[in-house]
């Protein structure tokens, strides 16, 4: 019951997450936010969004059930997971990104004058179900009683409050969502393209040659003469270019140590971080059961059975495993799993696993996935991880931070030195303040909200630049991803039709495709005589025709992708016309014959289409929702404590 329920749990957070993702464009690149610091005495915080703060303690928790999420989906999946993961995901900062946008929509929700009640917390608790269906807190018609509820709350580490706290937001989000959703317009023009995007299939049959090389070059006289046709076409915004003065971050931590001491004093600082849940190492040999197949129960079982008095009769694990095991991810690993805390597999594997003794075999154990052999390798009982075995990771952290903290000093530092040179100082008087640690750099032309080479997508940065005035200098240092820049804006250029000269480039590479398309259809067509078929053009083109599965009018075309130009001729054709040739981006130059396409079926559009429209406005008030989360965080200023990022395990 109490394992149950604590899934359950997990299930519930999860659902939460789930809601949030739709408001959020998850982040894995340099935000381009400040860092936040903590004096002594002061409680760590995670980040600072305007009025509000998201503390350590609350980042650690939510981390670490995420962490334990994935650590479960993978392992059931047959998946090992390792803390590279956590890094690779970046989950540390998808957490943090997360948590800032539910205070966010919390905040909208005080807008919208919303609120969960008591009463409504108490109805969703009482009708809480578990996997098996049945109420979890309700027993005989009634509830389970204070003392009960609070017993399985804590066996689940949690505490009423707190339990009631996290389903308390979950319920406001969704009344958010729900006003959203009741609030947006979906017209019957809208219902029925989307229903027609997916209902209204057709099938092809056809030939696609490849892009064929053409002699004709492309000459900077003939680039021009194409954009004189349409320059409209090259049109852009207003670009900017900047030159930077960067204090490194890696080359100041290349000239900073880290004591035994201090190693010491952050690992007692934060034990709790390395507090480990009991654990197994296990391996296993898997016999799956098919449940459309008659017999494969039995088969599998005995398939079991025999492995388990093989192994007990001293067989070697590892070979038998990789011989037999049906679970492609362990059994090419000899059937290693790794280790694991109890919550991580399916309940029998678990008891199993928990219950044996180093080394024993056990099993048969069944399962939903099958039948299964388990060997215990390694038992570690709930402990506190020396500081020898994370050590390395928070030295190295250490460094990291205390090279974030230095780098600033020497940012503010220069950025002093740089205003005594007056409100617009030239580039060799900038050039004079680098040093070892300190480069003097320049970014290419990039629009508002673009990447500026050298400095990748970094919000703060771009809005840093476009409110300068020529040659004028920042008045605060940015945070970029190598370091802290002090940023000068050297060039603007209007928006509008550019130079033939700024676009040639993309004008040649533009001519020359034009061209291979031009090339590749005239290729085609000359194969295309009077009275041959589709069949005779592909075999004297070289090429063999293609069948793919029918495809909506939305598309995409399997094999094809969102090939526009093939939807629209296709779709607009007839059972047993020919369509082409048709120029396929990247791709070459299509003929295709239509073999089937069905009409719009009006009677099943009719009998969908409340569910259709209700699906629309819920997709288009997400929309709405990240819309608003982007100009709620536009409009305040965000610190992000990296450094403690670093440390859960994300990025540095």
């Amino acid at each position: 019951m109490l394992k149950t329920f604590r899934d359950n749990f997990q299930q519930l957070k999860w659902v939460l997450w789930a809601v949030i993702a739709v408001f959020v464009v998850f982040v894995f690149v340099d935000w381009g936010m400040g860092t936040t610091q903590v004096g002594a005495g002061q409680t760590e915080v995670a980040a600072t969004a305007g009025p509000f703060t998201i503390s350590a303690t609350d980042l650690q928790r939510e981390v670490r059930e995420m962490e334990d999420r994935y650590r479960q989906m993978y392992t059931q999946q047959g998946q090992q997971w390792n803390p590279e993961m956590l890094k690779m995901l970046n989950l540390p900062e998808q957490v943090l990104n997360t948590m800032i946008d539910r205070r966010l929509m919390r905040q909208e929700a005080e807008r919208l004058r919303l609120s969960v009640s008591d009463a409504e917390i108490s109805r969703r608790v009482l009708t809480m179900k578990g996997s098996d269906g049945k109420l979890l807190f309700m027993k005989d018609g009634a509830f389970v009683g204070e003392a009960t509820y609070r017993r399985m709350l804590a066996n689940a580490n949690l505490t009423p409050a707190a339990f009631e706290a996290d389903m308390r937001e979950q319920m406001l989000l969704e009344k958010v969502n729900r006003w959203l959703t009741e609030a947006t317009f979906v017209g019957d023009d809208e219902v029925e393209a989307d229903f027609a995007s997916r209902s209204v299939k057709a099938k092809i049959a056809y030939a696609l040659l490849p892009a064929v090389t053409t002699d004709e070059g492309a000459t900077e006289a003939d680039a021009k003469a194409l954009f004189d046709k349409n320059p409209a076409a090259y049109t852009q915004p207003e670009r900017r270019r900047a030159k930077y003065l960067l204090v490194d971050r890696q080359r100041v931590a290349a000239t900073l140590a880290v004591t035994d001491a201090e190693v010491q004093a952050e690992y007692n600082a934060n034990l709790d971080s390395y507090r480990k849940d009991e654990e197994v190492k296990a391996r296993h040999i898997l016999y799956k059961v098919d449940s459309q197949k008659a017999g494969s129960e039995a088969e599998a079982k005995a398939k079991a059975d025999a492995a388990f008095k093989k192994l007990k009769a001293g067989a070697d694990f590892a070979a038998l495993a990789k011989a037999e095991s049906e679970d492609t991810a362990s059994g090419p690993n000899g059937g290693d799993l790794g280790s694991f805390p109890r919550n991580a597999m399916v309940a029998e594997f678990s008891a199993a696993a928990f219950g044996a003794a180093v080394n024993d075999i056990v099993g048969p154990v069944k399962t939903v996935y099958g039948y299964h052999v388990i060997q215990v390798l390694e038992h570690t009982e709930p402990r506190v991880q020396p500081l020898f075995e994370v050590a390395p990771g928070l030295r190295a952290n250490l460094q990291q931070k205390k090279a974030g903290e230095e780098t600033k000093r020497l940012a503010r530092e220069l950025l002093d030195r740089v205003a005594k040179l007056g409100k617009k100082p030239s580039d060799d008087e900038l050039r004079r303040l680098t040093t070892t640690n300190i480069t003097f750099n320049e970014t290419d032309d990039a629009a508002q909200g673009g990447e500026f080479a050298g400095i990748g997508p970094n919000p703060a940065f771009s809005k840093a630049v476009f409110a300068l005035s020529l040659e004028e200098v920042a008045p605060e240092p940015i945070s970029v991803g190598r370091g802290e820049a002090v940023v000068k804006l050297v060039d603007v250029k209007k928006p509008g039709v550019p130079k033939f000269e700024e676009v040639k480039t993309k004008v040649m590479a533009d001519l020359l495709r034009k061209r291979q398309d031009e090339s590749t259809v005239a290729f085609m067509k000359s194969k295309m005589a009077e009275g041959k078929s589709l069949e005779d053009v592909a075999k004297d083109l070289g090429v063999v025709i293609q069948t793919p599965e029918p495809f909506g009018k939305g598309g995409p075309i399997p094999n094809l992708g969102q090939a526009q130009g093939v939807l629209d001729a296709v779709f607009a054709a007839k059972p047993g016309d020919v369509v082409g040739p048709i120029t396929v981006p990247g791709k070459g130059a299509l003929l295709a014959r239509v073999l089937e396409r069905n009409e719009l079926d009006r009677a099943a559009l009719d009998k969908e289409r409340d569910g259709i429209r209700q699906q629309l406005r819920q997709q288009k008030s997400g929309r709405l929702v990240q819309a608003l989360i982007a100009r709620k965080r536009a409009e305040m200023k965000i610190d992000v404590n990296k450094e403690l990022l670093a440390r859960l395990g994300g990025r540095a």
